[in-house]
């Protein structure tokens, strides 16, 4: 069994579930998950991140499951709650995340604006 595969049996999540907490096509993760393709980059972060472990692990480079804690990305925990957000929601929620201190105040003060009286 690949890493990727006991993460996915160990998760107790179904494909579908993980494909819409993370954003990655269902049929990607099938790929991952039948072994026929191994992620890219950006996908292989955003599992890790998912699955709380090190890329290096995720794709068979390692056999410790190293925990992460990477900055500026959404913990594994926060992900599962996403379930119930549209997939639009966690992207723009994911974005907002990646936005430096001065970027989210000047977001704070649009908003604030917005929403004035």
């Amino acid at each position: 069994m690949t890493p990727f595969q006991l993460l996915v049996k160990d998760s107790k999540l179904s494909l579908k579930e993980i494909s819409e907490a993370t954003g990655i096509g269902y049929s990607t993760l099938g790929n991952y998950n039948q072994g026929t393709r191994i992620p890219n980059g950006k996908n292989a972060q955003i599992l890790a991140d998912f699955f709380g472990v090190s890329i290096p692990y995720l794709l068979g480079l390692d056999d410790t499951p190293t925990l992460v804690n990477p900055r500026g990305t959404i913990p594994s925990k926060w992900m599962q709650e996403l379930f119930s957000i549209s997939h639009k929601k966690s992207e723009l929620l994911q974005e907002y995340m990646e936005l430096d201190k001065r970027e989210k105040a000047i977001l704070k003060q649009i908003m604030e604006n917005l929403n004035a009286p």
